[in-house]
Parts: structure tokens; C-alpha cells; sequence
């Protein structure tokens, strides 16, 4: 336990000994003090925008699903005929005509 505490304080007085050992800060005080120049790269630097490229509109993506006239098949309130084998009308519940 001991050489772990003396261990711990050699290392910091090592680390501040080394924080002084820094380049001289400017006084921020000072307004003639030489800055040094500071360059960012921009967040859109090699922005490509997104493109759909040749998409149908809405008109032609509507016609591709609307239902087609077609005059065979059921219509508003019809009824299938019923086929061979087939009653009429509806079954209740099992129940027997």
C-alpha cells in the first residue's frame, strides 16, 4: 500500500511539473497579442445532395394503381351467381334451407 501512495504522488508531482512545461499563453488582456490562426473544416465540405433522379409523378404513380374498367366482374351491389352445387342466398349459422 505504501509504494502505491508513494507511486500516486511521485506521478503527480511529475504532472505538474509538466504543465508548466507548456508554450506561453498570450494574456488574454493583452489586444495586441498575436493570435494564432485557427482553421475548421466545414461540415458540408464534400456534401453531394441527394437526387431522385427521373421519378413519375404523382399523376402517372396513381393511374399505375388505380383499380381498371373492365365489364366483366362484379359490380357496386352485385351479387356472384351462384354455381352449380350452390344454394342461393346466404348460410345462417350452419342452419340447413
Amino acid at each position: 500500500m505504501r509504494t502505491i501512495s508513494a507511486a500516486l504522488l511521485g506521478a503527480g508531482a511529475a504532472l505538474s511539473s509538466l504543465a508548466h512545461a507548456t508554450t506561453a499563453v498570450p494574456d488574454p488582456t493583452d489586444a495586441a497579442a498575436s493570435v494564432p490562426v485557427v482553421t475548421v473544416q466545414s461540415a458540408f465540405d464534400g456534401y453531394k445532395s441527394w437526387q431522385d433522379g427521373d421519378a413519375p409523378s404523382w399523376q402517372q404513380l396513381n393511374r399505375a394503381v388505380a383499380p381498371t374498367r373492365s365489364t366483366s366482374g362484379i359490380r357496386h351491389g352485385q351479387q356472384p351467381a351462384p354455381t352449380a352445387g350452390e344454394k342461393g342466398g346466404h348460410g345462417h349459422g350452419g342452419e340447413s334451407k
